[in-house]
């Protein structure tokens, strides 16, 4: 079947790493697109707070697709406000999008939705379980919020769930580690032998972009993620050589949450966030992978860029941004 025509698309969170790229990408190809955060550009992204929809509601009334790609994405942060952000924000705005006759809510959820202790290939029918924090929990909750809202068939429902998106502007997987690399604070669990499932931005854009205008993807959910994994020290220890460091640390499972609980408390006591938190150890130490043949089944979507190709690009957006000095 062939696309369906949008009108105009909405993009939440349009400052963030995966909103901003959707922007990029929509304006490159001349979809009319507008992006809503916190805060505004004065030109093509809107001040406005999701969790009050009335603050966007002209916007809601001129768009007939929502990519919702605005979350708190932490591992540290408190689990009241994770869930006022990803999980009440995400209910008020789908609602809203109902109330205003929007055609298609597609909803940016995440592979941690099936837990950390889930092992081997998982496919989209994969039981989901909350046991990584509240990060985790509140990404099941997001989907049960878009997929209740569906429940009377008066808007169409996508959910998307990426792998490890890695690319220029990522901080959970490039901005980060390369801070916390060249501080000598970075650490892997699991002797640096957990899978890291690796997408690079440009292909999950694209996953995105196809499944918010296919006509078979309403009611659907798909992994928008690599083929296999990598053990997580291939995926880092190109960071290391950035910076001229030898590494990565690796390091037992067990000592990394020893590690990481203790930081996690100087943390709260200075009333700082510790990103490597435990529940980012159990994270970097799971043993699955996601099945990707759904969304190419249905989508025609695969990933295309390599990871050679993706760090190479990555490397050099990091020289310019000034995130190598040792």
């Amino acid at each position: 079947m062939s696309e369906q025509v949008i009108k105009k698309v909405l993009i939440t969170g349009a400052n963030g790493f995966i909103g901003g790229t959707l922007m990029r990408y929509y304006q490159n190809h001349g979809q009319d697109v507008v992006g809503v955060d916190l805060i505004g550009n004065g030109t093509d992204i809107v001040e406005g707070d999701i969790a009050q929809p009335d603050t966007i509601k002209d916007l809601l009334q001129e768009c007939d697709v929502i990519i919702h790609t605005a979350a708190l994405v932490s591992n540290a942060m408190q689990d009241s406000d994770m869930w006022r952000v990803n999980v009440l924000a995400t209910r008020n705005l789908i609602e809203a999008a109902k109330e205003h006759k929007v055609r298609r809510f597609v909803q940016i959820s995440s592979v941690v939705a099936y837990g950390n202790s889930a092992e081997g290939e998982l496919e989209e029918n994969h039981p989901v379980h909350a046991d990584g924090g509240s990060y985790v929990l509140t990404k099941l909750a997001s989907e049960h919020v878009v997929l209740g809202a569906q429940a009377n068939d008066s808007i169409e429902v996508v959910i998307l769930r990426p792998g490890d998106a890695y690319g220029p502007g990522s901080r959970p997987w490039v901005i980060a580690p390369l801070e916390a690399i060249a501080k000598n604070q970075f650490m892997l669990p699991a002797k640096g032998e957990g899978f890291f499932r690796p997408i690079y931005i440009d292909d999950l854009v694209r996953g995105i972009v196809m499944a918010t205008s296919h006509p078979d993807a309403a009611g659907e959910i798909f992994n928008i993620s690599c083929e296999g994994y990598m053990p997580a020290k291939e995926y880092f220890a190109p960071h290391y050589q950035w910076l001229g460091k030898k590494g990565p640390m690796l390091v037992s499972t067990k000592l990394a949450l020893r590690v990481s609980a203790i930081a996690s408390k100087v943390a709260d006591l200075m009333g700082n966030l510790n990103e490597a938190s435990p529940s980012t150890v159990m994270q970097l130490s799971t043993r699955s992978w996601f099945s990707i043949k759904k969304a190419e089944r249905i989508l025609g979507w695969k990933p295309e860029v390599s990871f050679e190709e993706g760090m190479k690009t990555t490397h050099e957006w990091a020289k310019e941004q000034g995130l190598l000095k040792k």
